[in-house]
C-alpha cells in the first residue's frame, strides 16, 4: 500500500503544532507561508479529519486528532533523522531543529553559553528557544510542543528524564538603604515582617510562598510582579523586599541603582536547574546531541 502523505507534510504539521501559527512555522521553515497552508489543508484531506482550529488572529490549536498525530508525525520524522545520522555517522554534519523550553527567569544565565557551544559544534542544527513561565515550560513537554526544556526542577510533568545543570538556594533581595542590608543572612521570620514583592508567576509564586506557610507565616505582598526584573527595580527603589534564586553578575537593577542580596538563615531545599524531556516521545538526533553536550560539560 503505497503511503498517501509525504515527509515534509508530517514537518509542516509538527512545526504548526509546535508554533501555533502558519505564518510562524513558515518563517521557522523558511518556505513561504501558502506553502504551509497548502501542505496542511492536503494533509487534512488525506487523513480525512481538520488536524487545526483556525482561531481568526489569534494563530492556531491542534484538535484531538492532531494531538494524536503530532506525537506520531514526530515519532516518524525522529526515525527518519536518526536513520540518516547513523548513515552519515558523523555527528557534527547532522541537520535539522530542536525546539527548547526554558523558564525565562534562568534561561538567559545558560542558554546563550549552551546554545553557543552547540551550535558551533553542530552548525547544521537550528536550536529553536521558546521562553515560558514554569507552567508553560511543563504544558511544552507534555504536548510535545518542545524536545528539552531547561527549567527548576519545580511542577515538571512526571514522565520525564533530567539532567541537573545546577543547585541554587534562594536569598533575601533588599535595598542597600535597609537596614539589614549588609547582614550575613536574614530568616524568613524577619522577611515576613517586611513588605514583600512577589514574583506572581505560576508554580514560582506557590514555592516562594511555600517556605513561609510550611513555617506558620504569612508574608505581607504589597506588590506582585511578572518579571524578575521589575521586582528587581522596586526593591532597588525602597518598595519592599524580595526572595529570588537568581541572581545576576551584578546586584544592580535595570536602570542602575543597587540592591543587596542577603542569604538566608533558614536550611531550605535547593531549587535544581534541570535540563528534562519527557519519556513519552522518542528523542531526535539534535536532542541527543544536546543532552550529551550538557552531561559531558
Amino acid at each position: 500500500m503505497a503511503i498517501p502523505f509525504t515527509f515534509r507534510q508530517l514537518s509542516y504539521f509538527v512545526a504548526v503544532a509546535q508554533q501555533g501559527s502558519v505564518s510562524k512555522a513558515a518563517e521557522v521553515l523558511h518556505v513561504s507561508q501558502p506553502s504551509v497552508s497548502i501542505a496542511i489543508t492536503q494533509l487534512e484531506g488525506l487523513l480525512e479529519q481538520p488536524l487545526f482550529q483556525r482561531h481568526r488572529g489569534q494563530g492556531v490549536s491542534l484538535t484531538p486528532g492532531g494531538e494524536a498525530l503530532l506525537k506520531e508525525a514526530r515519532h516518524i520524522l525522529t526515525l527518519s533523522h536518526n536513520l540518516l545520522a547513523r548513515q552519515r555517522q558523523d555527528d557534527s554534519e547532522v541537520e535539522g531543529q530542536l525546539v527548547l523550553s526554558c523558564f525565562r527567569d534562568i534561561a538567559p544565565y545558560y542558554l546563550p553559553r549552551l546554545v553557543s557551544r552547540f551550535e558551533r559544534r553542530y552548525p547544521g542544527i537550528r536550536v529553536l528557544m521558546q521562553e515560558e513561565d514554569l507552567a508553560g515550560v511543563s504544558r511544552a513537554l507534555e504536548q510535545g510542543r518542545a524536545e528539552l526544556a531547561l527549567s527548576y526542577d519545580l511542577g515538571l510533568p512526571q514522565e520525564i528524564d533530567a539532567e541537573v545543570l545546577d543547585e541554587l538556594l534562594p536569598h533575601a533581595l533588599l535595598p542597600t538603604t535597609h537596614p539589614r542590608a549588609a547582614s550575613p543572612s536574614l530568616s524568613l521570620t524577619e522577611l515576613a515582617a517586611e513588605r514583600l514583592i512577589l514574583q506572581d508567576l505560576p508554580l514560582t509564586r506557590e514555592y516562594f510562598l511555600s517556605l513561609f506557610w510550611h513555617r506558620g507565616l504569612k508574608p505581607d505582598i504589597v506588590h506582585t510582579t511578572a518579571s524578575f526584573e521589575l521586582q528587581r527595580g522596586l526593591v532597588a527603589h525602597g518598595h519592599g523586599v524580595a526572595l529570588s534564586c537568581t541572581r545576576p553578575a551584578g546586584d544592580r537593577s535595570y536602570d542602575g541603582a543597587a540592591l543587596a542580596c542577603v542569604p538566608l538563615a533558614d536550611e531550605v531545599q535547593p531549587q535544581r536547574v534541570v535540563l528534562a524531556h519527557s519519556r513519552r516521545f522518542p528523542l531526535s538526533v539534535p536532542a541527543r546531541l544536546f543532552l550529551g553536550l550538557v552531561a559531558g560539560q
